[in-house]
């Protein structure tokens, strides 16, 4: 009579097997006898001794069924097929110093001389750790330390080669058991202190530091910028300044130079006089002038204003143009000194002028008692009174100037005295002989010459 097999998994494909008559059914790796089979002890003998040994072979069986155990005498595994293929079952890793050979990829193994775990992606081994030699430790290790206020704190930390390189928080603390390198640690990375010279190498976005300085107290080059400080150049090719270097402050042997270094170009020096921007000098580039208080000046030295001086050191030649105007009201000293206004100095040479005005009427002199001037050629004199040491002439009275002294009126030469008016009034005339030879005297109504 027929029967069936049927598999654990009822909803495999296929499930179940059906077993003829007198007939051995094969169509898996082991036998399924029929009722009435003749030799049926032979098989289920071997039956049993396949299950038995695995199915041990260098080859796979050839009507395996998912979960079927193979064990492959040629690489010494325990293969298991999963439904489409067999793989190498469960059980201990290879720990070997070589690569094991017939591996099947997603299988392991352990390098024993390295201590490092690989597996096999059905090309070549793939190193899954550790990432270097046993004994050292290399990369990121995570831990939980505690800070000074016993506060637990997550940190990761960075070796290379065992040794610590940096430790990666997302608090600022300080460790409360001492850490090699790292007195305290700040909120992102912090570089062990322990190795010398240890340094970030590369391009930084941004940093807020630098050598302890705040990033904000550096100068830009790029911009506009200030500083509280001094700033010194602490060479002597100074400092250019301009789109074409057109100023420059230099040092050479003479001292300190200021210069411009486009051809014909001015050096202008400008203020703020109340708000509002003055040139007060200017230093003529095309015609090597200075100007103070004018922006083109016409002489090597022009000056628009008033110049205030307490010496001025060397000849002045040439002819002074234009006007002088205003007071004088210092003295000019010196071996060769003009005072116009007071006493002292000399005037040496000829000094050719126009008028001549005192500064108030009737007040000062043209020489004194003792300076007289030697000769005045003079076509017209207009005074009130004109006096010599011998007589004095004022309006129309001429006047002996000093007492008992006679007024002479005497020609040179043949030239004689004209009187020539008709009348001549001598209202003083004694009126006795005075004895005094040539002289007048009225006698009654004549008019007498004494003899003496």
């Amino acid at each position: 009579m027929t029967y069936t097999v049927n598999k654990t998994n009822s909803s495999a494909s296929p499930n179940a097997y059906t077993v003829q008559d007198g007939v051995l059914n094969t169509q898996t790796d082991l036998s399924f006898i029929g009722k009435g089979y003749a030799g049926y002890g032979e098989s289920i003998a071997e039956n049993f001794l396949h299950l038995l040994e695995n199915f041990s072979n260098s080859s796979a069986p050839s009507k395996p069924i998912e979960g079927q155990l193979w064990w492959d005498s040629t690489n010494g595994k325990l293969q298991v097929y999963n439904g489409s293929a067999f793989q190498t079952a469960g059980g201990r890793v290879p720990y070997q110093s070589d690569a094991p050979t017939n591996m099947a990829a997603g299988e392991i193994w352990i390098d024993s001389d390295t201590g490092q775990m690989y597996y096999y992606n059905g090309t070549a081994s793939v190193l899954v750790g550790p990432p270097s030699s046993t004994g050292t430790t290399n990369g990121f290790t995570f831990d939980t330390i505690l800070d000074s206020g016993d506060a637990s704190q997550s940190i990761t930390k960075l070796f290379n080669d065992g040794n610590l390189i940096a430790i990666i928080s997302e608090d600022t603390f300080t460790p409360k058991s001492a850490i090699s390198g790292f007195s305290s640690i700040t909120k992102g990375i912090t570089l062990s202190t322990a190795i010398s010279d240890l340094k970030f190498k590369g391009t930084a976005t941004d940093a807020d530091a630098l050598g302890g300085i705040a990033a904000a107290n550096f100068l830009r080059s790029n911009v506009n910028d200030t500083t509280s400080g001094t700033l010194s150049i602490t060479n002597d090719t100074g400092l250019n300044i301009g789109a074409d270097s057109d100023i420059s402050v230099t040092v050479d042997t003479t001292g300190a130079i200021i210069s411009n270094t486009v051809q014909d170009t001015d050096i202008t020096f400008k203020v703020n006089d109340g708000g509002v921007t003055t040139t007060v000098l200017t230093i003529d580039g095309s015609e090597s002038r200075v100007g103070i208080g004018t922006t083109t000046p016409t002489t090597k030295l022009d000056v628009s204003g008033t110049v205030n001086a307490t010496a001025f050191t060397g000849p002045l030649t040439g002819a002074v143009v234009g006007n002088v105007t205003g007071d004088v009201t210092g003295t000019v000293t010196g071996s060769a000194s003009l005072n116009l206004l007071k006493t002292g100095g000399t005037l040496t040479g000829t000094l050719t002028a126009q008028t001549i005005l005192p500064s108030a009427d009737s007040t000062y002199n043209l020489g004194g008692s003792g300076t007289e001037w030697s000769n005045a050629f003079i076509d017209t004199i207009t005074s009130t009174e004109l006096k010599t040491d011998g007589m004095t002439i004022n309006d129309n009275n001429i006047v002996a100037s000093r007492s008992n002294d006679n007024l002479k009126l005497d020609a040179t030469g043949t030239g004689a005295v004209e009187m020539i008016p008709a009348k001549i009034l001598m209202a003083n005339l004694p009126t006795s002989d005075p004895g005094v030879a040539g002289q007048l005297f009225r006698d009654g109504t004549d008019l007498k010459i004494s003899t003496g």
